[in-house]
Parts: C-alpha cells; sequence; structure tokens
C-alpha cells in the first residue's frame, strides 16, 4: 500500500505544475461559550465571518447540535454561541439542524428529520417559517424518506439538495419548488449499476450558484463527479484508486472494513476542496490527511499533504484558507 500511495504521488507530481505548495496551520482559540466533549463534528461551513457547525455530544445519542463561531481573524479566535434552536423550556426546536444559506445571504435551518425550515433570529432563535423542503402536499416521483441532506438554496423557493428513497433505497441529487409544491430529480448519485442504494454510495455534494454545477463526492471510492442542474456530467475526477470491496456489504459495519476516501467536501464560488483520507476509521488518526484543490471545471488544482495532524471536517473561508476540526481543536489552514 505504501508503494502504491508513492507511485500516485509521484504521477501526481509530475502531471501538477502547483502539486507542492505549502499549508501553514495554527489552533483557533475558543472564547464566548464553552463547548462540551464532542464526540463527532457532523457538518460545517462558514458564512462570511461566522462558522457554523453541528456535532454531537460524547453523553448524547441522535441529537445534534448546532452551534455559529464568529471568527477573530486578528487574534485567531472563535467567539462561540450557545446552542442554537433550544428554547426557554430546555427542548430543542429541532433534534437535527442543518444550516444552509438562503438566496439573500441569510441563515437558515432545516430539520433533517422532517424538512421543516426555520429562520434564525437573535443570532440563536429559531422560527418557523411554516415551510417544509417536503411534506405529504409536495408533488414527488417517486416515494421518499423525510432525510435530507446537502441543503442548498438556488433562487427564491428553489432548492437543490439530496434526498434517499425508503428502507435503504437508492439517493438522487434532487430540486424542490416550493412555490410550485414540485419536486423531481437532476441525477441519481450512484458509483455503478451494480450499486444501487444509498448506502455503498454515501457521499456529500456541493453547489456553486456562480457556475450553476454541483458535486458530489463519493466517501468509499476515489471520485468526485461534477454536474450541471440538469444532470449533465462536467467531469469525473478521480483522485486515487479503487479499494471497495462489495464483499462487505453483507457485514453490518461495512464501512469500517473499507478504506474512506472524500470524508468532506467544501467549497467556494471558484473552487472544491475535498479531504481525503485513504485509511479506515480505526487508522484515522495516525495519518494526515490531503486535500485536493479542483476548479468547477474539474481541474486539479492542487493539493495539500504536509498537514500535521488528522483532520475530520473541513469549511473554506476563501479560495486559500479552511478551518478544519482535528478531533479535539479547530484548526485554521492557509493553503497558498
Amino acid at each position: 500500500m505504501k508503494i502504491l500511495s508513492l507511485i500516485a504521488l509521484s504521477l501526481f507530481m509530475s502531471g501538477c505544475a502547483n502539486a507542492q505548495s505549502t499549508t501553514t496551520t495554527a489552533k483557533l482559540k475558543i472564547s464566548g461559550e464553552s463547548l462540551p466533549a464532542i464526540r463527532h463534528v457532523t457538518d460545517m461551513k462558514v458564512s462570511g465571518d461566522t462558522l457554523l457547525f453541528v456535532f454531537e455530544c460524547e453523553d448524547v445519542y441522535g441529537q445534534r447540535l448546532l452551534r455559529r463561531a464568529v471568527i477573530n481573524n486578528s487574534n485567531n479566535t472563535l467567539n462561540i454561541s450557545l446552542d442554537m434552536g433550544k428554547r426557554e423550556d430546555g427542548y430543542y426546536t429541532s433534534y437535527m439542524p442543518y444550516p444552509f444559506i438562503s438566496d439573500n445571504g441569510a441563515l437558515r435551518v432545516v430539520g433533517q428529520d422532517d424538512c421543516e425550515i426555520f429562520t434564525v433570529e437573535n443570532d440563536t432563535a429559531f422560527v418557523r417559517t411554516r415551510q417544509y423542503l417536503m411534506d405529504s402536499n409536495r408533488a414527488v416521483p417517486f416515494p421518499l424518506s423525510q432525510y435530507v441532506q446537502d441543503v442548498y438554496m438556488t433562487g427564491a423557493d428553489k432548492y437543490v439538495f439530496i434526498g434517499r428513497e425508503p428502507n435503504g433505497g437508492r439517493q438522487y441529487a434532487m430540486t424542490a419548488d416550493l412555490g410550485t409544491s414540485k419536486i423531481d430529480t437532476i441525477r441519481q448519485i450512484n458509483i455503478s449499476h451494480e450499486l444501487q442504494t444509498w448506502m455503498p454510495n454515501a457521499g456529500e455534494m456541493v453547489y456553486s450558484g456562480k457556475h450553476n454545477r454541483l458535486a458530489f463526492a463519493y466517501k468509499l471510492h476515489p471520485v468526485i463527479e461534477i454536474f450541471d442542474t440538469n444532470g449533465k456530467t462536467i467531469k469525473s475526477v478521480r483522485i486515487g484508486e479503487d479499494t471497495f470491496d462489495p464483499k462487505t456489504l453483507e457485514e453490518g459495519d461495512f464501512e469500517t472494513l473499507n478504506s474512506l476516501h472524500t470524508v468532506d467536501l467544501t467549497y467556494t464560488s471558484d473552487y472544491i476542496y475535498a479531504l481525503h483520507w485513504g485509511c479506515g476509521y480505526s487508522d484515522a488518526d495516525k495519518y494526515a490527511p490531503t486535500i485536493y484543490k479542483i476548479d468547477w471545471n474539474g481541474n486539479v488544482i492542487d493539493r495539500y499533504f504536509n498537514i500535521p495532524y488528522p483532520l475530520y471536517r473541513i469549511a473554506a473561508l476563501d479560495d486559500t484558507r479552511l478551518i478544519g476540526w482535528n478531533g479535539k481543536d479547530f484548526i485554521l489552514l492557509e493553503c497558498v
């Protein structure tokens, strides 16, 4: 495996003039509210000077919490808010909040458990809009579960997102028009005809409004697909060798039995950043990851592999700066 990695690295270096770019890192100091013991950060994104992050606590199973952190670039500090969506009675408005940015730049939240959409007031309060990304009134092309992922607002009452069929079925990049109460498919997300259900095709999708394109990166396969909102493939980008063993699907923990490729994806208007492991969960804390920088035409612009510790999540501040989560701390990465 080490020999193959060195060969792959050599081939990449010979084909990419900017492959030897450097990455400087700094741990971000925490101010404001203290953080609980975090088991997993499940999502991170940046809006302006604010980091939004969703996490699960060590002592709570199933519930996800959302906080915002204002980034102070002058002293590398994150000012952390209280839990967002927590009501005065101590309960939460949504137990699976997923933040996204509306078409006018405002922060909104969708409940991944029931598809309800909220606005945010006074920094942390969730306010119901009485709108749902999916509900019984929506015209759907086939039965869908109410779990949604990777939600982006593309215009007034218009969205793109990842939707799934119920009972472990297939997954699709989809559109929703709340004005016409219609949901439609952009394309099915699957690596091959042999692997149709969503589980072996798990991954993450991002969207560029500037280019009106989407990118989906597979977790278990070394492929990032870039396509337009009509489903037309722009480019399929390969960032490694195939490692998935279909026989492991017979095991309940098949994901832990395979090497993981893109474990997180972030973006700017002009670039996609893929956090690549090339190892399994059990080895994630032993190896430094690689971050690929790709433009929206599918060209690999850069590769950053001199990161001094593991990373589990990344979010793009701009075209040269990322924020990462290493399991204990938030890290500022400058990729130049």
